[in-house]
């Protein structure tokens, strides 16, 4: 029998039977007070038996739809996200429910996370490879909150993985959920709409791994992802030009970027 009142939901936007998808799964460990949504558009995934698992059917739409979906029946004050991908360390839950049980003001938290290439090889962690980001923090060893301008630091670099994320259930229902019009930018869009309601925190400690995409499917996505960015830029470049304009011009450096390597691909 499912636990009455779990203290964490774990919503995954999954897509059939994958071997990827187990092994996500086995990543969150033995934490007892938790669901497991597992949403799927298709067939019903194979999935270990575990109690703690709910299925969820979708009507199509995506990944951020699948999530809505997952977060509108989410029972539990606190929801995390993890991509059928991606993996969890043995301490993130552990570590991460401490933070929100020490700060229940946090409305979002997220961890540093390692970058896996297609052919397993590390790309490194992404705090180490943010720039302004990683320069600001340089030093700190424990979880902090980012302060009054946590808008303008997610706008300007791309530090958060969906799949270290832990946020209030209510504020992200509050907040709108996921655009799934947005696409692959609809997190980063969810995530600077939270800052901009409660504080922002960060625990600089490797506790995911991020499995990127194949070249081939970046390539047939790069053009649909470079024009959700801009989509979302321009809808919180107000906002962020009132905290700090530097935020915005590293934001438009790193779609220049982008561009570039689509222009790149192309050829």
């Amino acid at each position: 029998m499912p636990i009455t009142v779990p203290e964490l939901s774990i919503i995954i936007p999954a897509d059939g039977a994958t071997t990827g998808l187990r092994r996500a799964i086995d990543s969150i460990g033995t934490f007892a007070s938790c669901e497991i949504l597992v949403v799927t558009e298709r067939h019903a995934p194979e999935v270990p038996a575990d109690p703690r698992i709910v299925p969820l059917r979708a009507q199509g739409h995506g990944a951020n739809a699948a999530r809505n979906l997952g977060l509108a029946v989410a029972r539990a004050p606190l929801v995390a996200f993890l991509n059928p991908q991606d993996r969890w360390s043995a301490s993130k839950l552990e570590n991460q429910m401490l933070l929100h049980s020490d700060r229940s003001d946090i409305g979002l938290s997220f961890t540093d996370h390692v970058l896996i290439g297609p052919d397993a090889r590390d790309h490194g962690s992404v705090l180490d490879l943010a720039g302004a980001f990683g320069t600001r923090h340089a030093g700190r060893s424990l979880p902090f909150a980012l302060g009054e301008d946590a808008l303008a630091q997610l706008f300007a670099e791309d530090v958060v993985g969906i799949s270290t994320v832990m946020v209030q259930t209510a504020l992200l229902r509050d907040s709108g959920g996921f655009d799934p019009g947005l696409a692959a930018a609809a997190p980063w869009d969810a995530w600077l709409r939270l800052a901009t309601m409660a504080p922002v925190a960060c625990i600089p400690w490797v506790l995911a791994e991020q499995t990127l995409p194949a070249h081939a499917r970046q390539r047939e996505e790069a053009a649909a992802r470079l024009a959700s960015m801009r989509k979302v830029a321009r809808r919180h470049r107000d906002a962020v030009l009132c905290q700090d304009v530097m935020a915005v011009r590293q934001c438009a450096a790193r779609l220049l970027v982008r561009e570039a390597e689509q222009g790149v691909w192309r050829h």
